[in-house]
């Protein structure tokens, strides 16, 4: 890769068993929106057949998708859910593989970027970055904010931030010089599990519990502590209502497990943005699914979406 072209910040993400097909798709869109640089993979299992061909150094494996961007892979020894992982990866990524890097976003595997990498850049000068969830509205006297505020005070945390959003932790944005808010989500993190029990899944059983889903609820309070800014979009900012503009979650249904006309046909369900965009990147730079199966589904999908507009599954 050219120095001069490689972006001064860095991507991460963190994946196990075949969510590896979102990575290689997550960072397809990348390369499209103008991302150059490393994008730092951290993982459980087996290496995906599509990154055949890359290079062992030291404790990673590199492969170069051959359009100015490099996919590192770096087994990651942990037990904890990755969604309770993403600060302390996130630190590890600054501070020990680009500690020259100006800044860092996290990425899920199941997410597509669709708006110009020049944005996200910009983006980090503001605060932290973070996008709003789709699951429900939060405001400041909101009971869980509530408990979470009586919480944070019994931990010795004294600053609070009147935020009226919360948080979906499938993307964060932290610039070097705002990297102690990982130290902070890190220590939120730490706490939960020790006061509340680590939990094996993304969630306890009923929304009512204090930290029903810890990852996101964990990484929202920290938003609520810190000192740092933190600049936020809507819900929108994901594709979760209207408008596609910056990335796309795929959060209900992984694109990649989809059978798009017999899920239309059998339980009603038409073919998503999470869909289209999977078949669409599938292909290149890195080849995720057969050429066969692409071309399958780029016509598949658009007739599955046609057909529902007049079909619809009687219960």
């Amino acid at each position: 890769m050219s120095a001069a072209s490689v972006s001064p910040i860095t991507v991460c993400t963190l994946w196990e068993k075949d969510h590896h097909k979102g990575v290689a798709t997550l960072v397809n869109s990348l390369v499209r929106f103008g991302y150059r640089g490393r994008v730092w993979t951290g993982y459980k299992g087996d290496l995906p057949a599509w990154a055949a061909g890359g290079v062992t150094q030291a404790d990673t494996y590199i492969f170069s998708t051959g359009s100015g961007v490099e996919v590192v892979f770096v087994k990651v020894p942990t037990d904890l859910h990755f969604a309770q992982y993403k600060p302390t990866w996130m630190l590890r990524v600054l501070e020990e593989f680009e500690p020259d890097a100006q800044g860092v976003y996290y990425f899920d595997p199941d997410m597509f970027v669709v708006g110009a990498w020049t944005f996200f850049e910009r983006w980090l000068t503001f605060g932290i970055a973070a996008c709003e969830d789709v699951g429900y509205p939060f405001n400041p006297n909101h009971p869980l904010a509530l408990g979470w505020r009586a919480y944070a005070s019994q931990l010795g945390y004294t600053h609070w931030n009147e935020i009226n959003a919360y948080f979906n932790s499938g993307l964060v944005g932290v610039s070097r010089e705002m990297r102690s808010f990982l130290r902070l989500w890190d220590e939120v993190m730490n706490a939960i599990r020790r006061d509340f029990g680590a939990i094996e899944g993304m969630r306890t059983p009923a929304r009512t519990d204090l930290f029903h889903r810890p990852g996101q609820d964990g990484f929202t309070l920290a938003t609520y502590l810190t000192t740092h800014p933190v600049s936020w979009v809507g819900p929108d900012g994901m594709a979760f209502e209207r408008g596609e503009w910056l990335t796309v979650h795929a959060y209900l249904r992984k694109p990649w497990r989809r059978k798009v006309l017999l899920d239309l046909l059998v339980s009603g369900e038409k073919p998503d943005r999470g869909a289209r965009l999977y078949w669409e990147l599938a292909g290149a730079p890195i080849q995720v699914e057969s050429a066969a199966r692409i071309r399958r589904h780029r016509w598949l999908v658009p007739l599955a979406a046609f057909l529902s507009r007049f079909y619809q599954r009687r219960g």
